[in-house]
C-alpha cells in the first residue's frame, strides 16, 4: 500500500537488514499517508485527518505536508517517531493491497532500500531464525493496522454512500513561484454535524465512528499549520 518496489517476505529477503523508518526516502517524503481508525487521536492534534476517494471507496488518510519532496512539514513533525502514521512505523515492511490480504503468507518487503541509513540497522531475523526485536516492532504496527482496516474501509464507504463526504481541495499559492494543488480529498460537511444525518453511521459503528468523525473534523484546523509550513519551505528554497 505504501511502497516503491514490494516483494514477498520469504527465502533470501529474510536476512535482509532494515534501518529506523527515517532511513528510507519514501516514510521522509510521504505528504499523504492511509491510516486506520485506530490511530486517528494520535495523529489528529498534528494533521488534518481526511478522505481520499479511490476505485475501492473513500479512504482514511492522514494529511502531513502539502509538498511532495519531503518539506513543508509542521515545525517538530517531520522526525517525530509518535507521530508516524502505523504504515510509516512498519516500513520497510508493506500491507498488501487486494486479494493478497487473503494469501497464506501475505507480508511484503519493500526492497527499495535506505538512501540514508543512520547506524548499522538490524537483520529481519537473527542466527537462530527468530525474528529481530526491530522486525518485531514493525511487524506490531502492521498487526494493529491490519486489524482495523476493515472496520475504517466500512466507515468511509458508509459515509460516502450517505452521500456524507464532500470534495477538500487544496489550492494555495505558496509564493516564489511555487503553488500547491491536491485533489481528491473529501471532508463531512461541517453542516452535518448540526443534523440527525451522521446517525445512521453511528449508529452502525458505535462510538469509534463518533471518536473518528469527532477528530476529524477537529483535525482539518490542522491545515492552516501546513499551509504556514510550505509556505517557509518555499521560502527556504527559493533561490537568493
Amino acid at each position: 500500500m505504501i511502497c516503491e518496489r514490494a516483494e514477498p517476505l520469504t527465502g533470501e529477503r529474510m536476512a535482509a537488514r532494515i534501518y529506523s523508518p527515517f532511513s528510507y526516502p519514501l516514510p521522509r517524503r510521504a505528504g499523504l499517508v492511509p491510516i486506520v481508525a485506530a490511530e486517528a487521536e494520535r495523529l489528529a492534534p498534528a494533521f488534518p485527518v481526511v478522505w481520499q476517494r479511490g476505485e475501492e471507496g473513500p479512504r482514511l488518510c492522514v494529511l502531513r505536508s502539502l509538498l511532495e519532496d519531503g518539506s513543508g512539514f509542521p515545525p517538530g513533525t517531520a522526525e517525530a517517531l509518535p507521530l508516524l502514521p502505523l504504515l510509516l512505523q512498519a516500513y520497510p515492511f508493506v500491507f498488501p493491497a487486494g486479494p493478497l490480504r487473503e494469501a497464506e503468507n501475505p507480508r511484503l518487503l519493500d526492497v527499495a532500500g535506505a538512501d540514508l541509513p543512520t547506524d548499522a540497522g538490524a537483520p529481519i531475523t537473527t542466527a537462530d531464525g527468530r525474528l529481530s526485536k526491530g522486525a518485531e516492532l514493525r511487524l506490531r504496527a502492521l498487526s494493529l493496522f491490519e486489524r482495523d482496516f476493515a472496520r475504517t474501509a466500512a466507515i468511509g464507504r458508509a459515509l460516502g454512500e450517505l452521500g456524507l463526504l464532500e470534495p477538500w481541495p487544496l489550492r494555495f499559492d505558496l509564493g516564489h513561484g511555487r503553488t500547491c494543488d491536491i485533489e481528491g480529498l473529501a471532508v463531512v460537511p461541517a453542516g452535518a454535524f448540526d443534523t440527525p444525518r451522521l446517525e445512521p453511521v453511528i449508529a452502525r459503528f458505535g462510538m469509534a465512528a463518533a471518536r473518528l468523525l469527532g477528530l476529524h473534523r477537529l483535525s482539518l484546523f490542522r491545515a492552516a499549520a501546513l499551509l504556514a509550513a510550505a509556505r517557509a519551505a518555499a521560502a527556504e528554497s527559493a533561490p537568493r
